[in-house]
Parts: C-alpha cells; structure tokens; sequence
C-alpha cells in the first residue's frame, strides 16, 4: 500500500521529469510508474491511502522536515482538505487504484484544477494544464 496526499494525484499524471533534487525526481518517477503504467489488473490489485500529509511522494522531498513540509505547511494540508472534498474522497481511506483513479476522473473539472493547482510553482512554470490532466485521466 501506499500513501499518497490527495493533490499528488493531479501532479503524478503531469510528472514531467522535473523536480526538487536527483531523489525526489527518481522516487517521483517511482510513483508515477506504480500509480499510473501499470496493468489494469495491478491498479485493481494496489492501494493506495490519502492523506494530508507526508507520504510516498514527500519522502525524498528536500523541503521534508520532522514538522512536515517547510514549504507551508499548513497551506498544504488545507489544500489536501479542500482537493479531497471537491474530488469526493476521503483523507485515512484506503482505496483500490483503479477505483481512485476513477473517481478522480468522474469528479474532476477545470474550477477544480484551477483552485487547486492556480498558485503551484509547477503550474505557474507551465508544467501543468486542465486538458493535459483531463486527457490523461480519459485514458484510465
């Protein structure tokens, strides 16, 4: 099982080899591969916890510190929070990958993305779009 914060699953479907350090860009690249280039019996297979907080995609982040993430934190979590009630999921639920996926794809919209991701760095370098993100949940 995995954990997972609820954002990083709009970020993992736009991954683009881009990230903090050397290790956050392999671990990045460790996740992308298990959530999304698996088979689907894989993804019916493995689950995946949300969280607000710390997870699999946080452990090689320079920015990790024993407070959480020291690029505020608190705006982060909040974020969780918020994604999670606008996409329908819960936060400390375990999820089958395929299902998470899928609602993710019935449930997200543009305002969604767009609330979410508007004040990300990745998002304002140009790495991140609704119509990228929402071909690439069409595609699960």
């Amino acid at each position: 099982m995995m954990r997972l914060r609820v954002h990083h699953l709009l970020c993992s479907a736009l991954y683009a080899g881009r990230g903090y350090s050397e290790a956050f860009c392999e671990n990045m690249q460790h996740v992308v591969e298990w959530l999304w280039n698996s088979s689907y019996a894989q993804k019916k297979e493995r689950q995946v916890m949300l969280v607000s907080g710390p997870d699999q995609v946080c452990s090689a982040c320079p920015n990790l510190t024993a407070d959480g993430c020291s690029l505020e934190d608190d705006q982060v979590v909040g974020k969780d929070i918020r994604l999670a009630q606008a996409l329908q999921l819960e936060t400390q639920k375990v999820y089958a990958v395929s299902g998470l996926l899928a609602q993710v794809s019935q449930n997200l919209t543009e305002d969604i993305f767009e609330t979410s991701c508007k004040k990300c760095d990745w998002y304002e370098m140009g790495l991140c779009d609704y119509e990228k993100l929402a071909q690439k949940y069409r595609q699960i």
